[in-house]
């Protein structure tokens, strides 16, 4: 298994939109096309976001971003939400457990149930 770490940074005046645009449309897309979302953060001061996708490999990881960017849901999302320009920057970072890291080291991760 690998974890993606991924960090948006929303382009100036358009930090309402991108988090609209994530809320109503992209994280619904992720679930859809079976696209692990682990957790999801932003950071108030900045408005920046950080979400943390799980994949097989770096292969499946690879396919599966690729199989998101050509779909005809992604596709009309982009083309409707950037129509003033791009929403935000954003960078990938992948993570793999090392070795020495036992599991029972690990606290369970523990999120609220929101309805």
């Amino acid at each position: 298994m690998i974890y993606e770490l991924r960090h948006y940074v929303p382009t100036a005046g358009m930090e309402d939109r991108m988090r609209e645009r994530f809320a109503r449309d992209s994280l619904p897309l992720f679930k859809n096309l079976g696209i692990a979302l682990i957790d999801f953060w932003e950071a108030p001061e900045s408005d920046e976001i950080w979400y943390v996708v799980e994949w097989p490999d770096e292969k499946a990881a690879k396919t599966g971003w690729k199989k998101f960017v050509q779909t005809p849901e992604w596709k009309e999302i982009a083309a409707r939400t950037e129509n003033d320009g791009p929403l935000s920057t954003s960078r990938a970072i992948v993570l793999k457990r090392p070795d020495f890291v036992k599991s029972e080291w690990l606290t369970p991760l523990h999120l609220p149930d929101h309805q």
